[in-house]
């Protein structure tokens, strides 16, 4: 609002003199409270009001500032009423119809006109929950931050808290605000006057840290918020911890935003590699690795896009019958450069993105398609593993995903088989539980995978529906050699076999490992010496082979 103090600027552009006077005449009932100036063009005075919040232009249409180069608002001076309301201007007025009321309306509604945009704008770059700037707003901070001081004098932070989701599932979204209204208290009480704070989306900021006085100033807010937000939070009445994961970049002369972001995000991602509250700042020299990664991250994505994905599918034998029982799904990735890329190339960068659960969905949906297309060539019911990682036995859209999709390949789910790991279903026991149940019930069983690696209580294996255990191939392949593996897989087949679970021995390559396997009483065995992962089309020519008497007598 002005003040008698500090008049509203009107700048008339306008050649017809007596523009000038009509407006001077009805400027007299304002009392003071706006002074007109006048000037050529806008071009002329540009620099004088660049700065003004206290102005408004009043212009004819031949003079009008080109849109985009004026930010006051404009009022346009007409002959004639319009036919239709201008454009790109906040008001207008006719010459026959000005007056002071006209004028002081005019003013009036440009004012009340400007309040609400300036609200519109620092809405839509605000933070509605925090207060603090949003996605949006934050570029527009970090644009004017580096455009000060040629770029330098600033470090970017970019935190983002490790298991939110889990900790939001359970309390709930409102317990969830608070508890992030919380995370920004702390945050906030370890800046200072010339830092900034900004919420990216649910569960990530950034920090903008004023290192213009001292360059080490980043490292020591960071540590100190990394020691704050490692104290437990309470929420009505239950503590709980979170991890987080800071990223710290420092601005260089000219290099811009993008690039800082960029930086800042790389060291996130490499400070999320270790467990707790931990920041990394960013190095040059690893630069070039991280972008390797994350280049193999966006053709990743692409690569799910575009179908670049197969199966291929390693046979399980029975050692009581000589028979294949079961096929265990593993993904491979024809890169278009690299090659066929087995799993172990990229679904740990997977598990570490996120794209584990939509890479984990395509080879369920993959294999269920292939298993109806078996079962379309005559080929008997094979049991079709798939491994699941435990960020997929998360997701609250497994069960009906699930369900639509043996619905959609017409399959029989009592044939389908999810493969977990040890350390999957000791976590979160009661949750690992009841989504077993849940899925349990429409006939999918499990199997526990790389037995013998983990941490698994067989008191709590035996509480879950697991039908087999796997044992990991590093056991299986010193048995020959070591008798301390010979004594562990028996051990680990024996005790199996008390709790009521088949056995499978993954890795096996030799006839010699086989005949020990089968004196121990292992159910199945599964490796090169069996089949190699085959392509689909390739399985049913293997399959077919495998069927016959000669080759089933082998085993």
């Amino acid at each position: 609002m002005p003040t008698p103090a500090q008049p509203l600027r009107l700048l008339l552009l306008a050649e017809d003199p007596e523009w000038a006077a009509q407006l001077r005449e009805c400027l007299r009932t304002l009392g003071g409270s706006a002074v007109l100036l006048t000037a050529p063009n806008w071009e002329a005075v540009d620099s004088l009001f660049c700065d003004d919040r206290q102005a408004v232009v009043l212009a004819t249409p031949d003079l009008q500032p080109a849109p985009g180069r004026c930010a006051l608002p404009t009022i346009l001076l007409l002959d004639t009423e319009p036919t239709a309301a201008p454009s790109g201007v906040s008001d207008w007025l006719v010459r026959g119809q000005l007056s002071d009321d006209a004028l002081r309306r005019s003013l009036r509604h440009v004012r009340e006109r400007g309040v609400l945009v300036a609200t519109l704008q620092r809405l839509a770059e605000q933070d509605p929950l925090t207060g603090i700037a949003n996605r949006q707003g934050f570029q527009a901070l970090l644009s004017a931050r580096l455009a000060q001081h040629d770029g330098r004098g600033v470090a970017l932070g970019h935190l983002d808290l490790d298991n939110f989701r889990h900790a939001n599932d359970a309390l709930g979204h409102q317990g969830g605000d608070r508890l992030i209204l919380q995370v920004v208290a702390r945050l906030q009480q370890q800046l200072e006057a010339g830092d900034q704070l900004a919420r990216l989306g649910g569960d990530e900021f950034a920090l903008l840290i004023d290192t213009q006085r001292d360059p080490s100033r980043a490292q020591w807010v960071a540590e100190r918020i990394t020691e704050a937000l490692a104290e437990p939070y309470w929420i009505d009445g239950e503590s709980l911890l979170l991890g987080c994961s800071l990223g710290l970049a420092h601005a260089r002369a000219q290099a811009g935003a993008d690039p800082l972001m960029w930086h800042a995000h790389i060291a996130m991602r490499q400070a999320k590699a270790v467990q707790g509250c931990t920041f990394h700042v960013f190095n040059e020299r690893i630069n070039r690795n991280a972008r390797s990664l994350a280049d193999l991250e966006s053709e990743l994505r692409r690569a799910l896009r575009r179908d670049e994905l197969e199966l291929h599918y390693q046979p399980r034998l029975s050692l009581t019958d000589g028979r294949i029982v079961g096929l265990e799904a593993l993904v491979r990735w024809r890169h278009a450069e690299r090659g066929l890329l087995p799993p172990g190339e990229f679904v740990p960068l997977a598990e570490q993105s996120g794209l584990i659960v939509p890479l984990g969905y395509w080879v369920i949906s993959r294999a269920l398609r292939d298993m109806q297309w078996l079962s379309e060539r005559g080929v008997a019911p094979l049991h079709m593993a798939v491994n699941l990682s435990f960020r997929q036995f998360q997701d609250s859209q497994l069960l009906p995903t699930l369900s639509r999709l043996i619905i959609e390949h017409g399959v029989d789910a009592r044939w389908l088989e999810f493969e977990l790991t040890e350390t999957a279903v000791m976590r979160r026991n009661e949750q690992v539980r009841q989504t077993m149940d849940a899925l349990g019930r429409l006939g999918v069983r499990f199997s526990l995978d790389d037995f013998g690696t983990g941490f698994s209580s067989f008191v709590h294996l035996n509480s879950l529906p697991i039908t087999l255990l796997k044992v990991d191939r590093s056991f299986v392949a010193g048995m020959e050699q070591r008798e301390e593996n010979r004594k562990l897989v028996h051990a680990m087949i024996n005790l199996a076999h008390n709790l009521n679970l088949e056995v499978v021995a993954e890795g096996v390559e030799s006839a010699e490992q086989l005949g020990l396997l089968r004196g121990f009483g292992c159910d199945q065995v599964q490796g090169f010496l069996v089949s190699r992962p085959l392509p689909v089309e390739a399985l049913v020519a293997y399959l077919q082979s495998a069927a016959s008497p000669a080759l089933r007598e082998r085993w």
